[in-house]
C-alpha cells in the first residue's frame, strides 16, 4: 500500500524505530545495552520502540535530539546516515 502523504510523520517515526530495532540486531544489541546508553530502564526501551497496531495510533516522537546522538554513537553510524536520521 502506498505511503500518504498526510501520515508522513507518523511513517517517519515508524521508521525510526525499524531502524533502531534493525541496528541492535546487527551490534548482537539487547534492549538493556540501549537502556543503559540512554540512561532509562529496559521496560522505558520497549514501550518506546513498540509498533503500534492498526488500531492504536501512532503515538509523538518519544526520541529526543540527544537520544539520538547517543544512538548514533552506540550504533557508529556513519555522518551521511546521521544526517539523514536527525532531519526527520
Amino acid at each position: 500500500m502506498p505511503r500518504v502523504t498526510a501520515k508522513k510523520k507518523e511513517y517517519k517515526i515508524l521508521d525510526l524505530k525499524g531502524w533502531i530495532t534493525h541496528q541492535m540486531k546487527m551490534m548482537g544489541l539487547k534492549q538493556s545495552d540501549v537502556a543503559e546508553a540512554l540512561g532509562i530502564s529496559q521496560s522505558r526501551v520497549s514501550v518506546m520502540l513498540k509498533v503500534p497496531t492498526r488500531e492504536e495510533k501512532v503515538p509523538v516522537d518519544v526520541f529526543s535530539y540527544g537520544d539520538l546522538l547517543t544512538l548514533c554513537e552506540l550504533f557508529k553510524t556513519s555522518d551521511e546516515e546521521k544526517m539523514k536520521l536527525l532531519t526527520l
